[in-house]
């Protein structure tokens, strides 16, 4: 996704503002093309990817181009959120990287059985973020058009 030009939507879900806050200063300074909404829960993620957002500029049932999840959140957490997120077949085209601070080995292994792309240990420098996320957009994007060309021949 580096200098496409192409802007795109990442559904950030965080609890703690201040990394949010953090996570929006990276992408504003580093990739002005990702449209950044914020959902602080794992529930909130939820509603946002049932839709419809009558008041959005994304679309009515427009489903984000990625998502950047927390694990360790109130309610159903990040963990209750996959899980949610692996019963959706009509999600499976939405990557998620997981962005937390736990370093639980087994945690990562059963974030990516149930479908996460990416994990990523919350690093001191919250830029690293940007790169990873454009990676996974650019992989994702890449291999729907090679599945699109399959299909059609």
């Amino acid at each position: 996704m580096p200098d496409s030009g192409k802007r795109y939507w990442a559904l950030i879900v965080e609890d703690d503002p201040g990394h949010v806050l953090f996570i929006k200063a990276v992408f504003a300074h580093f990739d002005t093309n990702a449209y950044i909404s914020v959902a602080k829960n794992a529930e909130e993620a939820i509603a946002h990817m049932r839709g419809p957002w009558p008041d959005s500029d994304v679309g009515s049932w427009a489903l984000p181009d990625i998502i950047v999840l927390d694990i360790v959140m109130a309610g159903l957490g990040g963990l209750g959120f996959l899980e949610w997120y692996a019963g959706e077949p009509r999600l499976a085209q939405v990557p998620i990287v997981v962005f937390t601070a736990s370093k639980d080995v087994d945690l990562e292994r059963k974030c990516r059985a149930l479908g996460a792309r990416e994990f990523k240990v919350k690093p001191a420098d919250f830029s690293e973020l940007v790169p990873l996320v454009q990676r996974v957009l650019g992989e994702y994007v890449a291999g729907f058009s090679r599945d699109s060309s399959e299909t059609s021949a």
